[in-house]
């Protein structure tokens, strides 16, 4: 345990902040970009070898995926917030337990989510507003994913410690295998063997077993100053309570997004059917879904990579937390806002600027779903520029460890705010209210985000 006492972890309470700051996000915005561009290349597979019914199947299956991702976000980054405490605190064999609980506990939720999505998952699919043209796609597409469910969660829940432990570059690499790996696959499954739906299923399981192989192995290599041990992976309660306490605030945003998107498919399904007309082969409410899913997929290119940014500066914040570097918590703080918004700012002016341009190779030829899907992104994306407040501001609370702070913040926006305006918006406004509610919680979660920690901070001496 004494080789952490190194220069690259002591470095988190030393060096230039903007440089410490750039050094861990670089390579976290490069992962998110690289996962955010698989998003987009495995729809525009899709679109392309499948058409617009695949791209509607795949929508339909995001809830249950933003639910494996939330279990994974939950351990991963839960454990490692406490982990990142310890060690500023120099505590290495309580981080060690913490680090192998949380491998323990994402091989259990994995198992348990594949159990509970074989039993529910027709049913599910349609709740959320499955046809009979796309439950046979969306069906053939989760049951594939559900085998993979270890894999889903093992390679992003584990990365964060990587990060933790002064090895940004390395998380980097091994995510961007992944991802690569995830795009040659659709390429060579959806346009070259013809596979269909389950060839971008088959893709996405296969990449995430390369991902989590290669990050399994740095954790068991002899060069590993903290390493998965069997003595330290028997799940012990009280470690297991805090992980999971101080994992439900960020896992919260994905739980909610999958509640979003289980109540949106529906609203797109119910509205889209009252709204849209002459869509040719698809019905309202599936042309409404598949443009929702394109819209979704380039708003992951622009929200991922701002996510990677500050997820890549929680570890800087978590040390300084607790070696009490207070000075240190705001310079970062600073140095992530400016950033984030100037990111923002220029993908949101692209997004209302070029969206026909956007979205039209997810839909080739099909003219009607092209002007759909750009109208969708122009509402759905109209407040972009204000994510950063309330992302910054749940994130700090998160990486100093104040649970119930971050869980309601990463709540606003997706729960608190967004719930109740897509259940109201669209009895007056329909189909333009359900895309119209996400932005008007934008706003209002960003003006809560920066209140919240503009007194937080007052006592932070």
């Amino acid at each position: 345990m004494s080789k952490l006492n190194s220069e690259r972890l002591n470095s988190f309470g030393t060096a230039s902040i903007p440089k410490l700051v750039l050094q861990f996000s670089v390579p976290a915005i490069i992962s998110m970009l690289v996962n955010a561009l698989y998003n987009i290349v495995d729809r525009f597979f899709v679109g392309q070898g499948v058409g617009s019914l695949g791209i509607a199947g795949i929508t339909l299956c995001f809830p249950i995926c933003l639910f494996i991702m939330a279990m994974s976000m939950m351990i991963g980054v839960g454990g490692n917030t406490i982990f990142a405490i310890r060690l500023g605190q120099k505590k290495y064999i309580q981080a060690s337990i913490i680090l192998n609980n949380s491998f323990s506990l994402l091989i259990l939720m994995a198992l348990t989510t594949f159990a509970l999505g074989e039993i529910f998952m027709e049913p599910l699919l349609k709740l959320f507003g499955a046809s009979e043209q796309t439950l046979p796609v969306a069906s053939s597409y989760m049951r594939i994913l559900l085998c993979g469910a270890v894999f889903q969660t093992i390679a992003p829940g584990m990365n964060h410690f990587i990060r933790s432990m002064g090895h940004p570059k390395t998380a980097m690499f091994r995510e961007v295998i992944g991802a690569v790996s995830n795009i040659i696959l659709d390429w060579l499954f959806i346009m070259k063997f013809h596979w269909g739906i389950e060839g971008a299923a088959w893709a996405t399981i296969c990449s995430q077993l390369i991902a989590s192989a290669l990050i399994t192995q740095f954790f068991v290599k002899k060069g590993t100053p903290i390493r998965i041990r069997w003595r330290h992976m028997k799940l012990r309660f009280a470690y297991v309570r805090k992980i999971i306490i101080l994992g439900i605030p960020p896992s919260l945003m994905q739980l909610c997004n999958s509640l979003m998107n289980a109540i949106l498919a529906w609203s797109l399904t119910t509205y889209g059917n009252i709204s849209l007309h002459d869509t040719g082969v698809l019905s309202g409410g599936d042309m409404a879904i598949s443009a929702f899913g394109i819209v979704n997929s380039i708003a992951s290119f622009v929200l991922l990579p701002l996510l990677g940014f500050v997820h890549g500066t929680q570890p800087i914040i978590g040390y300084n937390y607790g070696a009490r570097l207070n000075s240190r918590v705001k310079g970062t703080l600073k140095f992530t806002f400016i950033y984030a918004f100037g990111f923002m700012i220029v993908a949101w002016a692209i997004m209302m600027w070029q969206a026909e341009a956007l979205v039209a190779p997810f839909a080739p030829g099909d003219l009607k779903l092209q002007e759909t899907a750009a109208w969708a992104m122009r509402l759905f994306g109209a407040a972009f520029f204000m994510i950063p407040l309330g992302l910054v501001s749940g994130s700090f609370f998160q990486g100093t460890g104040k649970a119930l702070r971050s869980m309601f913040l990463n709540g606003c926006r997706q729960v608190i705010l967004l719930i109740p305006f897509l259940l109201i918006l669209p009895r007056f406004l329909e189909l333009k209210g359900v895309f119209l509610a996400q932005p008007i919680s934008d706003v209002g979660a960003a003006l809560i985000g920066l209140a919240m920690l503009l007194h937080e901070l007052k006592k932070l001496k």
